[in-house]
């Protein structure tokens, strides 16, 4: 008996293919603006003393950006499908914004060097983790109780250490940062391909691709940023240990 390829099937996954692949430039291109914005409300926020001297002067104002931040990121995850993608673009800008407010002391703790060398190794690792987790075979779901957790974990040890002030649990949750919020990034990634290949299916409706491209980018972002602080904080005491 013969056997005919299936073209309609090929063809199916060839669309979905590029489809997935438009839906991740997209992510990559919001959370691109994301880091930028941060990056440059940091850097002016450092730069003008009047902004530096009122957030260090009100310590409920930086409270209450915090607390704007978590709103933000709950509204965006919760609402996805309630509101318009500009509405979601503009709180996930907005977002970007306040974190360049509460990241702009980064520049009077850390030297330019380490800030540098931080961001590099992080933008090189998140490279990596995002090919791995967008091409491995592997089902990666199952990683991300044990990832969350692992995150909560060192978070809850983080504050522990606050009055401990031992430098060696320091290293330890700072080893062990890198590696959960490493791992995060090749999960939030296949996690993304699944949602591309879910919303593939209504190809018409343009805005829906919009709003969850900057869900995407959220989460990228997010992850980008803390993979980011926890790098940071590793190389600042590797160097005061030496």
């Amino acid at each position: 008996m013969i056997e005919y390829p299936n073209f309609k099937s090929t063809t199916l996954l060839k669309k979905e293919k590029n489809y997935t692949q438009k839906y991740f430039q997209k992510v990559y291109g919001w959370m691109f603006c994301g880091l930028l914005l941060t990056s440059f409300i940091a850097w002016y926020v450092s730069n003008t003393i009047q902004i530096t001297k009122y957030l260090l002067s009100n310590k409920y104002f930086l409270l209450s950006i915090c607390f704007v931040q978590f709103i933000l990121v709950f509204t965006i995850s919760s609402l996805i499908n309630q509101l318009s993608g500009k509405t979601l673009t503009t709180l996930f800008m907005f977002y970007s914004c306040l974190t360049g407010f509460t990241t702009a002391g980064i520049f009077s703790i850390y030297n330019q060097n380490t800030i540098f060398t931080a961001f590099i190794t992080t933008s090189l690792t998140f490279l990596f983790m995002c090919i791995w987790g967008f091409f491995t075979k592997k089902n990666l779901s199952n990683l991300g109780n044990m990832i969350i957790m692992g995150i909560v974990g060192t978070l809850i040890a983080s504050f522990i250490n606050l009055w401990l002030q031992n430098s060696l649990i320091t290293s330890i949750i700072n080893y062990l940062g890198v590696i959960f919020f490493t791992l995060i990034i090749a999960y939030d990634t296949q996690k993304l391909k699944n949602i591309a290949k879910k919303i593939s299916l209504n190809k018409q409706d343009q805005d829906n691709l919009r709003r969850y491209a900057i869900l995407g980018a959220l989460m990228l972002y997010l992850d980008f940023i803390n993979l980011f602080f926890v790098i940071l904080r590793m190389i600042n005491n590797n160097d005061d240990d030496k």
